[in-house]
């Protein structure tokens, strides 16, 4: 709840924002990097406790239209030319280094006691009024050691991990760890095979490359929706001039929007619009989807083409403000385009103000 209300999500009295409902609808939720694997559960639970209709000032209601001259203007090709294309990913792991990481980290992991098994003794009352009762004594005792198990949990990390059992077994004796699978065979498991995928997608993620498709491309049609939105000046919608769109739809008023606003209105920027959701590029740790395309004229003379992400985050945006999802998710996207090799400048860096953006190039 703390991050929730750093990040402008609820009240201090625990009440739901619009900007938390926004983020929720656009599946940009930001969650602290320990719960990321719960994202699900977290938005379902959100969603379920979101109960009361979101009440809007009619005056501010808007249709947004698309454009549809714009997307044959020589700006708006020119732009969509440099990231139509597609690509697939491809991951190579070391398995020595895999090994190393995963033996590391089994190293550093705390303890696992013994398994017990506790009982509790109480005094029940049994009255009209009701049932009440008292705690009187607790009561512990540890499991018996079970070596007979190890080739039941290396068939377990086997199948969930989809490596040889001689390499896991290598790995349980290498990390010192087997006297904890004694200990507890089911929790020694469970956190064995968390770190290995944990270790897994690290390793992907730094080994991807991508492969351009040929002849495979995103179409217009499916990624700029000609469908009519309705979105509140006040809320999320924020009118431009330079864009594919009449109105920008922001998920953050306080980052989002700004930039929008910055990018209209620069003489040197010739079209720009924020990538619908519908455009994706695939990953090994789910879909990712770009912030911003922007076309510059650099001094009457120079094209730049870029990619941005922005993010709502206070102060100064860094790398490692950002959830390891998110930085991972990043590097992804650089590999892509760097891929694609189209002369875009992909910012692998989120960014906040636009002036900072071209005054830096």
């Amino acid at each position: 709840m703390t991050h929730f209300e750093k990040k402008g999500y609820v009240t201090k009295s625990g009440t739901i924002k619009d900007t938390m409902k926004a983020a929720l609808a656009a599946g940009t939720l930001d969650l602290p990097a320990k719960f990321e694997a719960a994202r699900e559960k977290f938005e379902n639970i959100i969603s379920k406790a979101n109960t009361r209709p979101i009440v809007h000032d009619a005056a501010k209601e808007v249709c947004v239209k698309l454009k549809k001259q714009v997307l044959i203007s020589p700006e708006f090709l020119a732009l969509w030319e440099k990231i139509k294309g597609r690509t697939a990913y491809r991951v190579q792991i070391d398995e020595e280094l895999l090994k190393a990481r995963c033996i590391e980290q089994l190293r550093l992991m705390e303890s696992v006691p013994k398994a017990r098994i506790v009982t509790r003794t109480a005094n029940i009352d049994v009255q009209n009024a009701g049932v009440s009762g008292f705690e009187t004594n607790v009561r512990t005792t540890d499991l018996a050691d079970e070596g007979s198990k190890l080739p039941e949990f290396l068939r377990v990390v086997d199948n969930e991990c989809f490596l040889s059992q001689r390499t896991v077994a290598d790995i349980l004796v290498k990390s010192g760890r087997h006297g904890d699978f004694l200990n507890n065979p089911q929790k020694l498991t469970e956190m064995f095979i968390a770190i290995v995928k944990q270790t897994q997608k690290s390793m992907e993620i730094d080994g991807i490359r991508y492969l351009r498709l040929e002849g495979e491309e995103y179409y217009l049609q499916e990624i700029f929706n000609s469908e009519e939105l309705i979105a509140y000046l006040d809320k999320n919608a924020v009118a431009v001039q330079n864009s594919v769109y009449d109105h920008v739809l922001y998920d953050s008023d306080t980052v989002e929007r700004p930039f929008a606003v910055a990018l209209d209105g620069d003489p040197d920027v010739r079209m720009f619009f924020k990538i619908p959701s519908s455009f994706k590029i695939e990953t090994p740790i789910g879909t990712y989807n770009p912030d911003w395309m922007v076309y510059l004229d650099k001094d009457g003379e120079e094209r730049l083409y870029f990619v941005l992400e922005t993010k709502g985050v206070s102060g100064l945006v860094g790398l490692n403000e950002l959830s390891a999802q998110q930085r991972q998710k990043l590097h992804c996207g650089e590999e892509h385009f760097r891929t694609l090799d189209s002369g875009v400048v992909f910012s692998g860096k989120p960014v906040r103000d636009w002036k900072e953006v071209k005054v830096s190039l």
